[in-house]
């Protein structure tokens, strides 16, 4: 038996799941950051997100009953499985120029990255969460932009990022903008060398 779908409280946590980086990784991307953040064109307009904040969203499922939460904290051990460090394509401006609203880093994923992707997405199903229309896009969320602002963009981490835990996720909308707070994680296994 699945949980019940969510009700669409405005009260209910805004949950999703995703793998958070190891500390080199974040530190990688710190210093990415840091180099973005320099230029006159980032000064304004720019809200990065902390080092600590940065994940790779796998799938988010946005209001979650009691019932939906119990379920997915659940079920977070069988997705846990080792992945292999993934190399960054490139930095980019998400939707488009025209419309800058994201500076995010684009992966080109693993086949087992894209099977995990497609394993959250039939745990959610069973949850009771709608089938996802958009198909996965594998990227980190660097920053959030004002309307009008369009950054320098940084140069993509030469060091591939690992990830160390996959985690239930919690997005609390803030006047500064959205924090996040796990609800429960499992550490990735090591995977195997070939």
């Amino acid at each position: 038996m699945t949980p019940t779908p969510a009700s669409g409280d405005p009260g209910s946590p805004r949950c999703f799941l995703a793998l958070l980086p190891d500390a080199a990784s974040r530190d990688a991307l710190q210093r990415c950051r840091e180099v973005a953040a320099t230029s006159p064109a980032s000064a304004r307009g720019t809200r990065w997100v902390e080092a600590a904040a940065l994940h790779l969203t796998l799938r988010f499922f946005g209001a979650a009953t009691s019932a939906q939460v119990e379920y997915l904290k659940h079920m977070l051990p069988t997705l846990a499985r080792g992945l292999p460090a993934l190399s960054a394509r490139r930095c980019a401006i998400w939707p488009n120029r025209a419309r800058p609203r994201l500076v995010v880093l684009e992966f080109d994923p693993p086949d087992a990255l894209l099977a995990l992707a497609g394993e959250c997405e039939t745990l959610a199903q069973k949850a009771g969460f709608e089938a996802e229309s958009r198909a996965f896009k594998a990227h980190l969320t660097l920053a959030r932009l004002r309307p009008g602002c369009l950054p320098e963009i940084p140069p993509a981490p030469a060091a591939s990022l690992a990830f160390e835990s996959l985690a239930l996720m919690v997005s609390d909308l803030r006047s500064g903008g959205a924090s996040y707070r796990s609800l429960a994680s499992v550490a990735l296994p090591v995977p195997a060398k070939t």
